[in-house]
Formats: structure tokens, sequence, C-alpha cells
């Protein structure tokens, strides 16, 4: 026989389960919008450990700024103050990675709480297979020691400011 009061329960527990991830997803698209604009106007400073420079950049690492001690070409020279430029900006490159990935990580992290497609289509895709990492996959490579300060053709003060960034 048709048990009507137990599929209405049921369909009412189900409708409630959809509401309820509806609204979850709302709220996490708002949350994901007010991230994205935090990073969209994200402006980070790096020295460089001489003190002579200092890089902003934005939050993928592009250069926005860049301030130079009222001194600095009288207490440096043109190779070693573009090894400080590179410095700084490496490190800001870095630091606007760093805080990048706090800011995203977050909104990143809260969708493991919710249902994946696959918990609710057997056999369908799964979203989260669509959404950033919040690490980036290096391959195994060993992170690149810092460039040797006493040689100014080591290679090393010639790499992108940033390797990886946001996707």
């Amino acid at each position: 026989m048709f048990d009507r009061e137990g599929l209405r329960v049921r369909e009412h527990e189900l409708q409630n389960q959809i509401d309820s991830m509806l609204a979850t997803l709302d709220r996490q698209t708002q949350d994901l919008h007010a991230a994205q604009q935090q990073v969209a106007q994200l402006r980070v400073s790096g020295a460089s450990a001489d003190g002579l420079v200092q890089v902003v950049v934005n939050s993928v690492g592009g250069v926005v700024d860049v301030h130079l001690a009222p001194d600095a070409f009288r207490r440096s020279t043109p190779e070693s103050l573009g090894r400080a430029m590179t410095e700084a900006a490496r490190r800001a490159g870095e630091a606007a990675h760093t805080e990048s990935m706090r800011i995203m990580g977050s909104i990143v992290s809260a969708t493991e709480t919710l249902p994946d497609l696959p918990d609710l289509v057997p056999g369908a895709p799964s979203l989260r297979d669509f959404l950033p990492r919040l690490e980036p996959d290096v391959g195994g490579v060993p992170a690149d020691r810092e460039p040797d300060p006493d040689n100014p053709d080591d290679p090393r003060w010639n790499r992108p400011v940033l390797r990886d960034g946001w996707q």
C-alpha cells in the first residue's frame, strides 16, 4: 500500500533540507562576493632588508608603487639598489599571496560543510573540483634559496615576483 502521510513527511523534510541548503548557498555567495571585493582592493608592502626600498603590490603581486629612501642613491650602487627592489617586490608579492589565501581560504573551507552534488545525485561530478586550491601545487619542487647577496650575476635575482598566483 501507499503511505501518503509518510510521503508528505518525507517531502516536507526534503523541502526543508533544500531550503536550508539554498539559504546557506546564498549566504556563502554573499560572503564570496565580499571576499572578492576585499582581495581586489588589497595592497601589501614589502621592504628590502637594508631599508632602501619599499614596494607596494596588489593582490596578485602587481607593483602599484615603489618608495626609495631619500638617501638611496648615496648609500647604494645601481646593482645593489636593483637587488633591494627585487627583494622588496618579492617580499610584498609573497605577503600578498599569503593574505589573498587567508581571505579566500575561509570562503573555500566553508564549502566543506555543504553537501556536495554527488551526495544528492549519485554519480554527479563534484562541485569542489571547480573551487581553487588553497595551496599551490609545486610538484614536490623545493622552495628556491635566497639569491646570493654577494653575486650580482646570480640568476635567482631575476626570478618572477610571484611563481604561483591566485588562479
